[in-house]
């Protein structure tokens, strides 16, 4: 992916993108071999080149073939350090975590540990801390977590995200949704509801969904070839057609729409050719996130290319083609695996990284 430090700064000239976002997208599909006897942490991380903005990212480690080593103080790159490292934690499945300060709050409030459905997803090498809460704890859970961040309740919160993997049947989910808002509102926040699934698609569901507020739905799509194999039935036997329906429904009702797409896992042909339908019916930017293989087995899935760094700013540069002129824009801060950090299609990108 990157040999060094000089190879990281002429594929930064030849592509004309800054060497910080070649290094980060580097790191996230390189993962990092490390002496952490962990096989996935979240951390804090300060590059050299720009301390004065921390970087908050989660990362798989144990690859002993990565040109990157993290340990607990530093980042190196083939041993030279590009990064001094701090907070670390576990990345097991907590209950609930804040973003963009304490703006947007995600709730994994369904037992996220327990869904081992996709082959990329990391639940599988998790420690399991998130038990599902109960419709009565959910108000007490929020009061409580809002005390803990010397808050005296939500009304501050703009968003809060429901984030779990586990709904089996979209009534289920809107269940659950419902005991979500109504928790909201006990604790004063009127902020947006924003869920991220598969399983909301029916008209009566977008009705349901519109009718709890302020609501946005991010589809999780991931991936458009081989869907049978890498997905879980839930989302495997939804057709990009349909998908892309769901979320023109969605639209229809003003809901706030995206989705989740893992780069890495299509070839780029086959990923444009369907992605340019997802335009159309998208209203806030997608969460276009770069694929981490976090051990050998997972590495089968990369679509051929996909281990090497100009495949991945090919990808991105055909990612701006589409985007750009919709005035969408990413934020890092909603998603640490981006493509995008600090610019955009030549765009200074501007707000929290944390």
């Amino acid at each position: 992916m990157l040999e060094s430090v000089r190879h990281l700064d002429q594929v930064a000239r030849e592509w004309n993108v800054n060497p910080e976002e070649v290094l980060l997208i580097a790191l996230n599909a390189s993962g990092a071999r490390s002496p952490l006897a962990k096989p996935r942490m979240r951390f804090r991380l300060r590059l050299d080149s720009r301390p004065d903005t921390p970087l908050f990212l989660i990362l798989s480690l144990g690859r002993e073939d990565s040109p990157f080593e993290l340990d607990e103080y530093e980042l190196r790159l083939n041993g030279e350090k590009v990064g001094e490292v701090d907070g670390i934690e576990d990345d097991d499945a907590v209950l609930g975590y804040w973003r963009n300060g304490t703006k947007m709050l995600t709730l994994n409030s369904n037992a996220r540990s327990q869904c081992t459905g996709c082959v990329f997803c990391p639940n599988t090498l998790e420690d399991a801390s998130d038990p599902k809460i109960k419709a009565l704890d959910l108000p007490g859970y929020l009061g409580a977590l809002a005390a803990n961040s010397g808050m005296e309740d939500l009304s501050a919160v703009e968003t809060v995200t429901v984030c779990t993997g586990c709904f089996l049947y979209e009534n289920l989910a809107l269940d659950h949704l419902a005991e979500v808002r109504a928790a909201m509102g006990q604790n004063g926040c009127t902020g947006t509801l924003h869920f991220l699934s598969s399983v909301l698609s029916s008209d009566k569901g977008m009705d349901a969904a519109a009718g709890l507020g302020p609501f946005h739905l991010t589809l999780t799509a991931e991936c458009f070839t081989e869907r049978r194999q890498i997905l879980k039935e839930s989302k495997a036997k939804l057709t990009p057609a349909e998908m892309t329906a769901a979320l023109g429904r969605a639209k229809q009702r003003s809901i706030t729409t995206d989705f989740t797409y893992i780069v890495g896992l299509d070839p780029i042909e086959d990923a444009i050719e369907h992605l340019k339908d997802f335009v159309p019916v998208t209203t806030a930017f997608p969460r276009f996130q770069t694929y981490q293989a976090h051990n050998a087995f997972m590495d089968v899935y990369r679509t051929p290319g996909s281990d090497t760094i100009e495949w991945h700013l090919t990808m991105r540069r055909h990612l701006e083609e589409l985007f750009a002129p919709t005035g969408l824009r990413p934020q890092w801060w909603q998603n640490y695996r981006s493509p995008w950090c600090f610019t955009f299609a030549g765009e200074e990108l501007t707000g929290a990284k944390i």
